[in-house]
C-alpha cells in the first residue's frame, strides 16, 4: 500500500481530547432527572391501574413491559446509573408474569372475539355434537379410554322438545393393559350402545373416570333452587336472555351470583373453579346469544385464577384457551374466536399428585354446532 493512499484520521490533539471526554464525569441536570423519574412513575401507574386478563406470555414482546423498561432506562441513563433486567412487573423476586394481570398481545385476540347467534328458522335445529374420549381405571389397575358421542337437537324457543342421542361407540384406546389382560382379570369392557331421549333437561356431563360411575349429585326441586343456580347450571333461554352484554356487568354476575343453595353469604365471591364452570355451562348450552357469550369470555379472562392462552384448533382455526387449576386436576375449554362458541373441553390430572396417574387426561371432548333441517331421531 502506497503512502499517499493512507488518510490521516486522528491528530494527536484530537486523540487526547477524545480520551478526556471518555473519562470525564457525567453531568447530570436535575430537571432532566426529575422528568425521567416522573415518566417512570407514570408508566408504573398505568400498568397498576388497568384491569387486564391473566395471559400466558406469548413469544411476541409485551408493549407494557417494554414501556416499563424504557422508562427505567431513561431514568438510569440520566442519573448515570445502570440497569439490571428483572421481571419488570413484580421485581426480581416476584412471581412470573403469568400469575398476574399483565398487558399482552392476547388482549387484541380477546377483543377480536365475534359472537355468532346461530340463527334458526322455526323448522330448523341447532345440532350440537360432543365427541368425548373418557378415561377409565379398572379395579385391577388397567387404564383405557372409551369413545362416546352426544348429539343434541336444539329447536328455536317454542313448543318443540329437545332431543338427544347418546352413543357408546365401543371403541377403546388402551393406556395400560390390553384386551387379553382385561379378559384374564375378569374385567367387563363396555360395548356399543345407544339411547335416545326427548325432554328439556340438561345434557349429561362427561365425568366418569372409572368403570363404576359415581352417583349423580342430588337434584333439588325447582322451588328449592336459587334462581341464579338453576340458570348457571342448567341455562335456559329465559336465563340467557337476561344476561348482560357488558363485560364489566357480566364479571359482577360471575363473582357474586349464587350457584349452590348452601346458605353461603351472597357477599362472598365465587371461586375461580366455580366461575369457570358457570361460564362453561352457558357456553356449552349452545342456545345462541352471541353477544352474551362474548361478554362472558371477556369477563372470565379477567378473573384471578383463570389462565388465558391463544391457541389453534386441530383444523387451524384461531381460538382462546381458558384454564383453571383445581386441587386434583386442571380444567380447560376452548373457544373459537370467530364465533365465541366452545369447541373443546378437557380435564387433566395434576402432575403433583403422588397416586392415581399424574398428568393423565381424564376426558377430552370436541364440540361442534351446525344448523340442520333434520329433526333428529
Amino acid at each position: 500500500m502506497h503512502g499517499d493512499s493512507v488518510r490521516k484520521v486522528w491528530s494527536e490533539a484530537e486523540l487526547d481530547e477524545a480520551l478526556a471526554c471518555l473519562h470525564a464525569e457525567p453531568v447530570t441536570r436535575r430537571d432532566e432527572l426529575s422528568r425521567a423519574r416522573a415518566a417512570l412513575l407514570r408508566a408504573a401507574g398505568e400498568v397498576e391501574d388497568e384491569l387486564l386478563p391473566t395471559l400466558t406470555p406469548p413469544a411476541r414482546r409485551r408493549p407494557g413491559a417494554w414501556r416499563w423498561i424504557a422508562a427505567a432506562a431513561a431514568a438510569a441513563l440520566v442519573s448515570g446509573g445502570g440497569i439490571v433486567a428483572t421481571n419488570a412487573f413484580t421485581g426480581g423476586d416476584g412471581p412470573a408474569p403469568a400469575d398476574h394481570s399483565v398487558v399482552g398481545p392476547n388482549e387484541a385476540a380477546l377483543e377480536s372475539l365475534h359472537g355468532d347467534d346461530f340463527p334458526l328458522r322455526d323448522d330448523q335445529y341447532r345440532l350440537v355434537t360432543e365427541s368425548t374420549w373418557t378415561t377409565r381405571v379398572t379395579k385391577s389397575g388397567l387404564v383405557y379410554q372409551t369413545h362416546e358421542i352426544l348429539e343434541r337437537w336444539l329447536p328455536a324457543p317454542g313448543w318443540k322438545p329437545f332431543k338427544s342421542r347418546f352413543t357408546g361407540t365401543g371403541e377403546i384406546r388402551w393406556i395400560k393393559g390390553d384386551y387379553q389382560t382385561a379378559k384374564r382379570n375378569g374385567e367387563a369392557l363396555p360395548g356399543p350402545s345407544s339411547s335416545v331421549s326427548v325432554n328439556d333437561g340438561p345434557p349429561p356431563q362427561p365425568t366418569a373416570t372409572t368403570t363404576s360411575s359415581p352417583p349423580p349429585p342430588p337434584v333439588l326441586p325447582p322451588q328449592d333452587r336459587l334462581p341464579s343456580e338453576s340458570g348457571w347450571t342448567h341455562p335456559a333461554t329465559d336465563f340467557l336472555k337476561e344476561l348482560p352484554i357488558d363485560p364489566g356487568k357480566m364479571a359482577d354476575r360471575l363473582r357474586h351470583d349464587g350457584i349452590w343453595p348452601d346458605g353461603r353469604p351472597a357477599e362472598l365471591p365465587n371461586s375461580a373453579p366455580e366461575m369457570f364452570e358457570m361460564a362453561f355451562n352457558v357456553l356449552r348450552s349452545s342456545q345462541g346469544f352471541g353477544a352474551q357469550r362474548v361478554a362472558l369470555c371477556k369477563a372470565l379472562a379477567r378473573m384471578p385464577g383463570i389462565t388465558l392462552e391463544t391457541v389453534t384448533t386441530p383444523d387451524g382455526r384461531p381460538a382462546l384457551s381458558y384454564s383453571v387449576t383445581m386441587p386434583d386436576r386442571t380444567r380447560t375449554f376452548i373457544v373459537d374466536r370467530a364465533t365465541a362458541a366452545v369447541v373443546g373441553s378437557r380435564a387433566v390430572r395434576s402432575n403433583d399428585i403422588r397416586e392415581g396417574w399424574p398428568g393423565l387426561t381424564l376426558f377430552d371432548t370436541t364440540i361442534s354446532v351446525v344448523i340442520t333441517d333434520d329433526d333428529g331421531p
